[in-house]
């Protein structure tokens, strides 16, 4: 008889990277730069790519989202002229994305 096992991330994992994302709360920050926050967070990002990049990558959309849902908080907080217009900061952030590909590694290209 064979048995499968199929690792994945748990429930407890997850919800404890959500909150280390939610604890940082730079999505309230706005003295600082997209490069400030891409220095401090993206070496936490990497290692948890690495260490769960061995499960389904599905298994870590719902940290990575939430930390692009921060990020695009952050990003109508800051920048006066995309209040009111998710849309617009969706686009802001996926162009920064595409031009610096260092920084905010976050695995997904997902907004």
């Amino acid at each position: 008889m064979f048995m499968s096992f199929t690792p994945a991330v748990s429930k407890s994992a997850i919800k404890s990277m959500r909150e280390k994302t939610r604890t940082q709360k730079f999505g309230r920050r706005t003295d600082l730069g997209l490069d400030d926050i891409a220095k401090t967070y993206n070496p936490v990002l990497r290692g948890w790519l690495e260490y769960y990049g061995r499960y389904p990558p599905t298994a870590m959309h719902p940290v990575l989202r939430h930390f692009n849902k921060t990020l695009i908080a952050w990003a109508l907080r800051k920048h006066k002229q995309l209040r009111g217009s998710k849309t617009r900061a969706i686009k802001l952030m996926v162009e920064y994305q595409r031009n610096n590909r260092n920084y905010l590694h976050t695995g997904n290209e997902e907004w």
